[in-house]
Parts: structure tokens; C-alpha cells; sequence
């Protein structure tokens, strides 16, 4: 196998594993969404306790916890913000959106580089 078409190989093998590590990462997510959603704990007088949560979700907890997702109601309980969790959404989805524009942008400016390069020969 050619060099070139190892770093294919390899690119592809990464880039499959970080899609799956999203996958996961976004599933302990929606796992936690769920328990809060499920508990109906919205409200700081509807918190949960804390170790009501699944142990395998504490990094998503975290996660939430550092955006202010999930908030603490005091006694160790806790609950979910829906505001907060609607707005962290919103600009994950701008992030997205504006990470695509910037790629699609480099990728003309490259075509049209290489164009051009080919055109000055």
C-alpha cells in the first residue's frame, strides 16, 4: 500500500472514531436529558438528588453543570434548566454553522488558488 494511500486509510479510521466518540458523548448527553426530563426535576422545587444519576454520566453531568444546564437547588439536589440548555443549543448550532461557511470559504479559495496556479503556467 502507497504512503498516500495509508494516510487515506488512516484519516478515515480516525475520522470514524472521533464520529463514534461524538455518538457516545452525545448519547450520555441526551441520557442525562432524559433522567432530568423524566424526573420532571425543572424547577429548584422539583430537583432531584444528585446521586440519583448514573455514575457513567458524570461527565456529561459536568458538562451541563459548567454551562449551567443543571443547576444546584441546595441539599445536594439538583435540576435542569431549559432556558439555559435551549440557549447552549442555539449556539452550538451557530458554531456549527459558521465552522461549515468557514470550510466551504477555505475550500473555494483553494480551488481557485490551484486555478489560478495551473492558469500562470
Amino acid at each position: 500500500m502507497s504512503s498516500a494511500a495509508t494516510s487515506a486509510a488512516s484519516n478515515a479510521a480516525n475520522i470514524a472514531i472521533n464520529a463514534a466518540i461524538t455518538a457516545a458523548v452525545q448519547q450520555q448527553r441526551d441520557a442525562l436529558i432524559a433522567h432530568f426530563t423524566g424526573h420532571q426535576a425543572l424547577s429548584p422545587q422539583s430537583a432531584i438528588a444528585a446521586d440519583s444519576i448514573d455514575p457513567a454520566l458524570q461527565v456529561a453531568l459536568k458538562y451541563y453543570r459548567d454551562n449551567g444546564v443543571i443547576r444546584d437547588a441546595g441539599g445536594d439536589r439538583l435540576y435542569l434548566d431549559l432556558d439555559v440548555l435551549a440557549g447552549l443549543k442555539a449556539k452550538a448550532k451557530r458554531t456549527g454553522r459558521n465552522v461549515l461557511i468557514t470550510v466551504m470559504v477555505l475550500a473555494v479559495v483553494v480551488v481557485v488558488g490551484a486555478v489560478l496556479l495551473v492558469l500562470a503556467r
